[in-house]
């Protein structure tokens, strides 16, 4: 009995492993959302959400989150960052003293004789004065954290407007199809009465005709549409760096709704939030530092200097080297004291350097001396014309802080002129979406009126199907109109810097 439960267990096990295997290899040939479809070294990466026959359909905050996930561009960035954060740890450093630890161990010959030696000792370096080279180095790297940080939010306030511009294409193009899938259902109908009219005799072969080349121009302006929705629903997994063969619905557009655009308040949030302004901004403060250091580098440089250390050197055992070295050794040496400090100064003069020195320092016995050495040493150098290049750079500073200051300005100005066009593209399209709205209302009434006279044998079929044309004509202007409210909406919070600063829309779901 026992063995035949195991055995019972075994074969269920098995079975659950088949099935699942096979559920998963079924999956993996269809593509599903935890397949790799490319590396992230090749470009395009995997789908970082499930499909939406898990999850349902994506709202706008999904596809932005998930295109500022994959994009490589931002990583790329924000690997920028963490190395403008490195550079400040190195600039700190540097103000800090130098130290380095040594220990050598060596052997060697004088006048026949083997010898050996080892040191241990630490020295070590530090800077009094430079003019200020390291502390606006290191005032740089700080500098140059916070325009890559704004350098980061630039390519993501890009990257959000091309989401929300290929999000509401798709949305139009799929407010077309259903359009045009509807009113063709509507003509098929309306011919198949008139084919069978004709077919009666109770209806001319021209208005047959007219009927037929309508139905032509419908069936057309469906194929167009769908291809319209192939085309926008590329674009959008293109701008969230998905694999083409993903399937990706949207949910529908929340409920527009007008808001009120004042031209100077929104240029005065764009020149407080542009990530392009604030970049220049901090760039014209980096060129000013770039200034300073090449500045300080034609004040006077003074350097402090130090060693401290224990060292021995003596003959080897006479085992080694015969009795002519235990006449030199001394069996009883030992690991000694030896040091040296210093000052060391530099100045510029006029595209040269004049040097000096000054070192105390005391070292240890060698084998061809039985005693220690001290000394103090006093040293002067002049070197004529190595510095030349502190002029160039001075003045290649100046020109980089002009270059910036100008940038700034033509930044100033193409923010300015892009918030005006932007502006003026938003009241244009809330005009034209009314005006949309109002022509669907009368072409809705003209339609209701061909079709009441089409019952009192007023008008052909023809006439009402031409109807039909128009105001699915007249609904595809309002819901382009509606597409460039919200697009324009949304240029204008790129051109801001704020991803939601003007809200035009109703939205229910919270933001991710």
């Amino acid at each position: 009995m026992v063995k035949t439960d195991k055995l019972f267990r075994t074969l269920a096990c098995a079975v659950i492993l088949f099935s699942t295997t096979t559920s998963f290899a079924a999956e993996t040939k269809k593509g599903s959302w935890f397949k790799w479809h490319f590396g992230k070294e090749t470009g395009l990466v995997s789908v970082t959400q499930p499909p939406k026959e898990m999850v349902g359909s994506y709202s706008l905050y999904d596809c932005i989150n998930i295109a500022v996930k994959n994009s490589i561009q931002l990583q790329a960035s924000e690997k920028s960052v963490k190395l403008a954060q490195m550079r400040i740890f190195e600039a700190r450093r540097n103000m800090l003293p130098s130290a380095t630890i040594v220990f050598d161990e060596y052997s060697g010959r004088v006048n026949a004789l083997a010898y050996t030696g080892r040191k241990q000792y630490i020295e070590g370096q530090q800077t009094v004065f430079d003019g200020g080279v390291l502390f606006y180095t290191m005032k740089q790297a700080e500098t140059n954290l916070e325009v890559t940080r704004n350098d980061y939010n630039r390519i993501r306030n890009e990257l959000v407007l091309q989401v929300k511009k290929a999000y509401y294409s798709l949305a139009k193009a799929k407010d077309n199809l259903k359009m045009q899938q509807d009113l063709a259902c509507e003509i098929d109908k309306i011919f198949d009465m008139v084919n069978k009219g004709f077919e009666a005799g109770a209806i001319s072969k021209i208005e047959l005709l007219n009927v037929t080349s309508q139905e032509g121009q419908v069936k057309y302006q469906l194929m167009s549409a769908d291809g319209d929705l192939s085309i926008a629903e590329l674009i959008l997994k293109q701008a969230m760096n998905l694999d083409p063969r993903e399937k990706v619905d949207i949910e529908p557009s929340p409920e527009f709704q007008k808001v009120t655009i004042d031209f100077e308040d929104a240029l005065r949030a764009a020149f407080m939030n542009r990530p392009e302004i604030r970049v220049n901004s901090l760039m014209i403060d980096y060129y000013n530092q770039g200034k300073a250091i090449a500045k300080g580098k034609g004040w006077p440089k003074v350097d402090l200097l130090g060693n401290w250390g224990l060292a021995k050197e003596e003959y080897a055992s006479t085992d080694e080297v015969g009795a002519r070295a235990q006449l030199n050794s001394d069996p009883n040496r030992k690991m000694s004291q030896q040091w040296y400090a210093g000052v060391k100064a530099s100045m510029p003069i006029w595209g040269s350097t004049a040097e000096y020195s000054w070192t105390k320092e005391q070292w240890v016995p060698v084998v061809s001396a039985f005693q220690g050495t001290q000394a103090l040493t006093n040293s002067y150098k002049f070197k004529f014309l190595d510095k030349l290049d502190h002029y160039s750079d001075r003045q290649l500073a100046e020109i980089d802080f002009d270059n910036a200051r100008q940038q700034l300005n033509k930044i100033r100005q193409d923010v300015t002129l892009e918030v005006r066009e932007n502006c003026f593209n938003y009241e244009k399209a809330v005009v034209q979406l009314g005006t949309a709205s109002s022509k669907v209302k009368y072409q809705e009434s003209d339609l209701e009126l061909t079709k009441l006279k089409r019952g009192m044998d007023e008008a052909q079929d023809s006439n009402v199907i031409e109807s039909m044309i128009k105001l699915a004509q007249e609904k595809f202007g309002y819901v382009q109109a509606l597409t460039d409210c919200r697009i324009s909406l949304a240029s204008i919070n790129k051109a801001i810097g704020v991803e939601d600063y003007f809200k035009g829309e109703n939205v229910t779901a919270d933001k991710k």
